[in-house]
């Protein structure tokens, strides 16, 4: 049992995005805007996948290969690209400029991190705190427009709800968490663990939380169609 609670821990970053992407291999999609989601879930499985093998398994991964922090900058570049695409593509945030303002300084943030402050190759908690800061933005400006603008309703099992609510989830976290982990590490090392596994717990209700999304918002099954018999 202990065995089995470590692995998923190790692999929290990957399985449930895993679940995620099964939900919509079995079920045809209602919105068709979901598309830009899946490529950033298969995306994001990918890289968390070969992110972790690196971690888990340093020992076996040659040593050129052994640096795995490219890849989380690489996604912390590629989130708040395609979330916040998707999520301008809805009527209801269009009116809002400002959040292509957000977007754009994000862009300008993001170059100016890695020609000036830190390379790819390093671990940016700065970018962290951005990506963060820019989805949380974004998704706060989602929730508060369903709360105060009737005009445009969006029925509550469209997965943009889910979607925002597993971002809000896990960015607040982020937020919070990497304003001291790594310090953290030095000076009292078994709590930093224990946030890691929060920070785990945050990116397993993330990805099964956008599993449920796309769960709800199933049309019809892809493959095993149930068969009516007529007399």
């Amino acid at each position: 049992m202990y065995f089995l609670y470590k692995k998923l821990f190790a692999w929290a970053e990957v399985w449930p995005l895993a679940v995620a992407l099964i939900v919509y291999l079995l079920y045809k999609q209602k919105d068709g805007g979901i598309g830009i989601i899946i490529r950033l879930l298969g995306i994001s499985l990918l890289l968390y996948a070969i992110a972790s093998y690196i971690s888990n398994y340093t020992y076996r991964v040659p040593e050129p290969f052994k640096n795995n922090n490219i890849l989380y900058n690489l996604l912390m570049i590629l989130k708040p690209l395609m979330i916040g695409t998707y999520l301008l593509r809805l009527k209801q945030l269009q009116q809002y400029k400002y959040l292509r303002v957000v977007l754009f300084l994000f862009i300008l943030f993001t170059l100016f991190n890695f020609l000036f402050l830190g390379s790819v190759f390093v671990f940016s908690t700065y970018m962290v705190l951005a990506e963060s800061a820019v989805l949380l933005i974004f998704t706060h400006t989602f929730f508060l427009d369903a709360m105060v603008d009737d005009e445009i309703p969006l029925p509550l099992n469209h997965p943009a709800y889910y979607i925002c609510i597993a971002i809000s989830i896990l960015e607040s976290m982020n937020l919070f968490i990497y304003l001291f982990l790594f310090p953290l590490f030095y000076t009292n090392y078994e709590f930093a663990i224990l946030i890691s596994n929060i920070l785990g717990i945050a990116h397993i209700i993330y990805g099964l939380t956008i599993a449920a999304g796309l769960y709800a918002n199933r049309e019809k099954r892809r493959f095993f169609q149930p068969t009516v018999l007529h007399e």
